[in-house]
């Protein structure tokens, strides 16, 4: 069979996904899974994705089609061709692909745009959480740490004493976020409906990348309620607040991530709207909140139920004052990153997209213009040809290159993205994931549940199942 590409010849860019690219038929010469004739292979992808793309990747090879409804999806397996994709500057490999001109017109966030205009963007946000802008949003961050952890498990604990740890995780570093990024305060009602506002985004972005299935907006009862309109109100609370920001007398004062973004896109060459604003702000928002969160209550989970770990965490947290951390106190526990690093190379985050402007070649497979590319994550950290034994828990992996099980190179870990959309807040995430799980494991012992069993629930912050419940004692 031949490799070509029908749509090889022509390399034009397509206008909008409503373009022939984006529909059914443009990789048909793609091997991969059959599928059924309308609904694709997506019953079987939806049942566990991160088996499913194993599974194909392992059968059909590093180049495979995954026929979904509507438009199909071509998984790249290599870690070379992952970073190709991922690392183009050019904007030929967009993140979120070829939207509608109608909306091109109205949205120009950073998350949306590519090339030299969202290279200019990128250099007004990396500094304020990376460099000269690191130690002010890690000091924002541990002080929110200290003020609410304990208040945070209290309000997740029941009246048997099972404390619902994941849901404590969450709403501390949700505060952390908040403090770096606005520093004054929100009410409990602001708080409450930004943390429904923010896991609904994540939940609703994650199916519409065919990371996780839709969220269930009907179903009224559980923790973790979902309501469409709780993006809409969580939405208007970081609207007023850029508002009142921008009106402030004190404005350029307050040495946070909002005041930074007012500060540096006023200097962008190429203009851009009041809700683009916004939307780079809720967008930052978003994103070091829910999957840094998840990763957090992995690390948490995952040390735990490793005995030698726990206890070597637990060792190593007792040389550093974690009442008084500092940036090189944080980055001496190597243990503890190590553990964090592990955890979430094991995470099932299944999928990160890209979506090809002009046509592709992987592995000397043609790719139609405007496909849409997933880079399988959790198969990449789950392969055997890349990792040694790689379901086991085994943090000696990032710990120390001498005892290293497996001499892990930057094109097998994926964990933080690569090229230029990788995770801005890369840098900070090493210091603050690593310091709430010193602060957690480090001053409270964890009892589980009998026989309890780690189940995901994957999507772009992949969660336990069910929540997080243990008991939890004073150290």
């Amino acid at each position: 069979m031949s490799n070509q590409c029908p749509h090889l010849e022509a390399q034009q860019k397509v206008p909008s996904v409503t373009g022939l690219t984006s529909r059914r038929f443009s990789n048909e010469h793609l091997p991969g899974p059959p599928g059924h004739r309308i609904m694709g292979s997506y019953p079987e992808f939806s049942k566990d994705r991160n088996k499913f793309l194993r599974d194909a990747v392992k059968q059909y090879g590093d180049v495979c089609r995954i026929r979904l409804p509507l438009r199909d999806l071509v998984v790249l397996g290599n870690p070379e061709d992952a970073h190709a994709a991922m690392g183009d500057n050019s904007g030929d490999y967009s993140k979120f692909g070829n939207y509608h001109p109608a909306l091109q017109k109205r949205q120009n966030g950073l998350s949306f745009i590519e090339g030299e205009l969202f290279k200019e963007r990128r250099r007004i946000v990396s500094p304020l959480v990376t460099r000269d802008g690191l130690k002010s949003t890690f000091n924002a961050n541990v002080e929110a740490y200290l003020d609410s952890l304990d208040a945070n498990i209290a309000a997740a604990t029941d009246a048997a004493g099972v404390t619902d740890l994941q849901e404590a995780i969450f709403q501390t570093l949700l505060r952390g976020v908040l403090k770096q990024t606005f520093t004054e305060p929100f009410t409990p009602k602001e708080i409450e409906d930004l943390h429904h506002g923010l896991s609904t985004f994540t939940k609703f972005l994650g199916s519409t990348l065919k990371i996780a299935d839709p969220p269930n907006l009907v179903r009224p009862w559980g923790p973790y309620k979902i309501r469409p309109w709780a993006v809409y109100t969580a939405a208007m609370i970081v609207k007023n607040r850029v508002v009142e920001r921008q009106n402030s007398p004190a404005l350029g004062t307050y040495g946070d991530v909002l005041d930074g973004m007012l500060a540096g896109y006023k200097k962008l060459k190429t203009p851009m709207t009041f809700w683009d604003l916004c939307f780079d702000v809720a967008t930052m928002t978003s994103a070091s909140y829910g999957t840094t969160a998840g990763a957090i209550t992995q690390t948490v989970v995952r040390t735990l139920l490793d005995a030698e770990a726990t206890d070597r965490l637990v060792e190593e947290c007792g040389t550093v004052d974690l009442t008084q951390p500092t940036i090189e106190s944080v980055r001496s526990l190597h243990w503890v990153k190590a553990c964090f690093e592990e955890s979430i190379r094991m995470q099932g985050l299944p999928l990160l997209l890209r979506f090809t402007s002009k046509g592709a070649n992987f592995q000397g497979f043609d790719i139609a213009p405007n496909t849409m590319l997933g880079i399988p994550i959790s198969t990449i950290h789950r392969d055997s040809r890349w990792w040694t034994d790689p379901d086991k828990f085994d943090p000696n992996r990032f710990y120390d290159k001498s005892k290293r099980v497996d001499q892990p190179r930057v094109l097998h870990y994926l964990a933080w993205g690569a090229g230029p959309h990788r995770c801005t807040g890369a840098q900070l995430g090493y210091l603050i994931a690593p310091y709430l799980v010193a602060l957690i494991l480090g001053q409270y012992k964890v009892e589980l549940p009998p026989n309890w069993t780690l189940r995901e629930d994957t999507g772009l912050a992949p969660m336990i199942k069910g929540g997080f419940r243990v008991r939890l004692t004073r150290r």
